[in-house]
């Protein structure tokens, strides 16, 4: 099947995606204008049924639950930062891809089926399957991308961890060492290196180390580099030695590493039964028996 329609569904999803962030975000700057010069917000008459399109939204996203301060949207902008999507439109293109994708999907696949001879029942059963697969795709997806970029991350924290040590032992500040690792990073790995380089700049700006460290931690979620800042933010405040703060977590992340390749190579084994009962083993019993059966069979046959 051609691409075509796929892409062209996710230009709707995707356009929808654009209303929906002006309506979310952006009120009509005529009325923000009357609201200034009257101080009250402008409203339709009582006796007038016309309904705003901002007032359509609004109860939209009350029956859904993604009004702009709810959980669930916090939820998936958490979601949406720990992919590495930091984008203030990121959140509305979202929202327009759970929308659009099931309304595109079933419209533009269902013609191409109609005139295959198929049955009713069975479009109605694909129609409800491309609607439902449609509005949890984009969730699909976000997931896998948190999940890959949290395994990058979890790869390169104990090779980072260990440059981060000798540059605080070579008597760098945590700042400059931060940098450095992000510098040294940026090409094996720019998820963990963008986000040294984005506490770096926090700091930088005049925040406190302390929570930029705890929003480096809810930003990946990755629960060893949260518990690297837990460590970081405790010598901090105790005024210990940051270098040996840093060596304990090192030899921590690599004993908890090399246990998570150990249980990894104990499952081996059990996984390995299955190939070797379907796939392998017929092919040794082809192989060892074959011969012995032909014969047989030939003396059989003279016989």
């Amino acid at each position: 099947m051609s691409l075509a329609p796929l892409l062209f569904g996710i230009l709707i999803a995707a356009c929808i995606g654009s209303l929906a962030s002006f309506f979310h975000w952006g009120r009509s700057r005529v009325h923000k204008r009357l609201e200034v010069e009257t101080k009250v917000a402008w409203r339709p008459p009582d006796d007038s049924p016309v309904v705003l399109p901002a007032e359509l939204v609004k109860k939209f996203e009350e029956k859904l639950g993604i009004k702009k301060d709810s959980s669930k949207v916090k939820e998936m902008k958490k979601k949406l930062v720990q992919a590495g999507i930091y984008s203030e439109r990121a959140m509305a293109i979202f929202l327009g891809m759970k929308i659009g994708l099931p309304l595109a999907l079933p419209i533009l696949v269902m013609p191409m089926l109609m005139d295959r001879g198929i049955s009713k029942i069975l479009l109605v059963g694909l129609a409800y399957l491309l609607f439902v697969g449609g509005y949890f795709l984009p969730t699909l997806i976000l997931g896998h991308l948190v999940d890959t970029r949290q395994k990058k991350i979890k790869q390169a924290l104990p090779d980072a961890l260990d440059l981060l040590v000798v540059c605080v032992e070579a008597g760098q500040g945590l700042n400059a060492a931060l940098k450095r690792v992000s510098d040294d990073f940026m090409v094996s790995n720019p998820a963990l290196a963008g986000e040294f380089n984005l506490v770096n700049l926090e700091i930088n700006a005049g925040l406190e180390r302390e929570q930029a460290l705890r929003n480096l931690a809810d930003r990946t979620g990755v629960e060893d580099l949260a518990s690297l800042c837990s460590i970081l933010i405790q010598s901090d405040r105790f005024g210990t030695s940051v270098a040996t703060a840093l060596k304990v977590q090192s030899e921590t992340l690599r004993t908890t590493r090399r246990q998570r390749l150990e249980e990894l190579a104990a499952k081996t084994p059990v996984k390995l039964i299955f190939p070797l009962i379907l796939f392998i083993f017929p092919a040794i019993m082809v192989v060892i028996l074959g011969p012995a059966v032909i014969r047989v069979m030939e003396t059989l046959l003279k016989k």
